[in-house]
């Protein structure tokens, strides 16, 4: 029986920790379709060993997440292969979105493909998601921040310090077409609504022609690698650029949230749905007017070029992280004062004691 290696090999942000975790939580449900999640080189629901080993061997040095094991990627590569020839099922799944940086790094291509050549009895499909790249780029992003990494500005850190297969959706690709063909890639699309009402989980069984069933499946509870808060995303970044703790960082941002919801951004001074009525509205009373009071209408036609316009992004956060500052700065001038009178009074009550005393404190 000849068999097949599924190599899902995310991209970022697009579910794929998710996936890992229901693959990982339905054994049963795999088997019965002939089809079995790798146990070998299985951390944390992944295979990142696959991917890691190979960028090891290829001098890769960033975004290795101390990554020092010292097997060789010939022998990691290897001990799946055998997984799979051993099982009594005719596929097995390994998935790391680690696997999707090997465009970049042409010397860990070359291995690999010497590595498949040693497996001629095995088939080898690639599965793929991809989203948007705008909001792909965003959610990357966040992980940098979330991560704790010094991270520059979105622009900055999108330019300088990101790698082009999170853009180049084509060299993403590029080394797994060449050494396996198009004919052996599952490419998806991965969109918000991949998260609602389990879709992602039903796509992804879909490739192997396999209905969701309604009873006996183990589903992922919360969101396994949820994205931090947009609006306390730059506060966290400028401190942990700064250097401050976990601690510190977390606390910031707490009450940071707790100052955007008094200034209620949320959902509303940013929902241009909003803004676009009170435009809407605007120009209605424009016209109304001119029918009711038309020796006025000259002015009122002027009026029209000039309806409300929604601050741009940069100039309304500016000023949220400035009323921000100037909060905390509030905060921390009565937090002082409050300790400096504290302090205050019992340096009069010491001096009181002293004095009852007949003596002078030293």
């Amino acid at each position: 029986m000849r068999k097949t290696l599924y190599l899902h090999i995310g991209h970022f942000k697009t579910g794929t920790t998710a996936i890992q975790q229901f693959l990982h939580l339905n054994p049963r449900l795999l088997k019965r379709h002939g089809l079995v999640f790798a146990q070998t080189k299985q951390e944390h629901s992944k295979h990142s060993d696959l991917a890691f080993s190979l960028y090891q061997a290829a001098g890769v040095k960033d975004l290795m997440h101390g990554y020092a094991k010292p097997e060789t990627p010939h022998e990691v590569w290897t001990s799946v292969f055998e997984e799979l020839r051993r099982s009594r099922r005719s596929g097995m799944i390994v998935s790391t979105e680690e696997l999707i940086r090997l465009a970049c790094f042409p010397k860990a291509v070359e291995i690999l493909k010497k590595i498949v050549e040693t497996a001629p009895d095995l088939d080898i499909k690639i599965i793929a998601y991809l989203r948007a790249p705008d909001s792909h780029l965003r959610s990357w992003y966040n992980q940098l921040v979330k991560r704790g990494c010094k991270t520059p500005s979105f622009n900055a850190a999108i330019s300088h310090r990101t790698e082009p297969e999170h853009y180049d959706y084509a060299l993403a690709l590029k080394p797994w077409i060449s050494l396996f063909g198009a004919e052996s890639i599952f490419l998806r699309h991965y969109s918000e609504d991949s998260r609602k009402d389990r879709a992602l989980f039903h796509d992804f069984l879909s490739i192997f022609n396999i209905e969701m069933p309604r009873l006996g499946v183990t589903h992922v509870i919360e969101d396994p690698n949820p994205r931090m808060a947009e609006d306390t995303l730059e506060v966290a970044r400028i401190l942990q650029n700064a250097d401050a703790s976990n601690r510190i960082v977390e606390t910031s941002q707490n009450r940071s949230n707790a100052y955007f919801q008094m200034e209620e951004t949320q959902n509303l001074a940013r929902s241009a749905d909003a803004f676009e009525e009170i435009r809407s509205r605007t120009l209605g009373g424009l016209d109304q007017l001119a029918q009711q009071l038309p020796e006025f209408s000259k002015p009122l036609k002027k009026f029209r070029a000039h309806l409300p316009v929604q601050e741009a992004g940069a100039s309304s956060d500016g000023c949220l992280l400035a009323g921000l500052l100037l909060s905390e700065r509030h905060v921390l001038r009565k937090t002082m004062n409050s300790q400096n009178w504290m302090l205050t009074e019992r340096l009069e009550a010491l001096e009181a004691e002293f004095s009852a005393r007949g003596s002078k404190p030293s």
